[in-house]
């Protein structure tokens, strides 16, 4: 039985025989006795296979959750429509997960902040900036 130890994972392999293919490699080191205690060869961040680089996201550390239990969480954060997610329109004309236009008389920036919510068109959506509040309440509805 011959015994072989990766200097830089830490890994051993117990064969029997010998391989060609770990002699061949400098990492795989033969163990002459049951009873050596191998070094891990210092040769950067492979050496160290459990740490990550400062700033790298560990996904080991995370805790698996079900689809479920993403929607719950979703639900009770939820404020208003989530991104990417679909509006739809309820019978009175209104788009659900959106609250009703401000009052005409209501200011600019309300007026704005209702246009962000609604507009789903990029092109339109750069132009709320530029609009005055005469024309958002015009684009955007002012029945109120």
């Amino acid at each position: 039985m011959t015994k072989y130890f990766n200097q830089r994972t830490g890994d051993t392999v117990t064969m029997d025989g010998r391989s060609a293919r770990l002699d061949a490699l400098d990492n795989w080191k033969i163990l002459e006795s049951d009873d050596e205690t191998p070094q891990l060869a210092n040769d950067g961040v492979l050496s160290r296979p459990t740490l990550t680089a400062p700033g790298v996201h560990d996904p080991s550390a995370d805790v698996a959750r079900t689809n479920e239990e993403l929607r719950e969480e979703s639900l009770e954060a939820e404020t208003g429509p989530a991104v990417g997610q679909e509006l739809t329109v309820v019978e009175d004309g209104q788009i659900s997960g959106v609250d009703k236009p401000p009052a005409r008389g209501a200011s600019k920036a309300e007026w704005q902040d209702y246009a962000r919510k609604v507009e789903d068109d990029p092109e339109r959506q750069s132009d709320i900036e530029g609009l005055t509040k005469e024309q958002l309440v015009e684009r955007y509805g002012g029945d109120s």
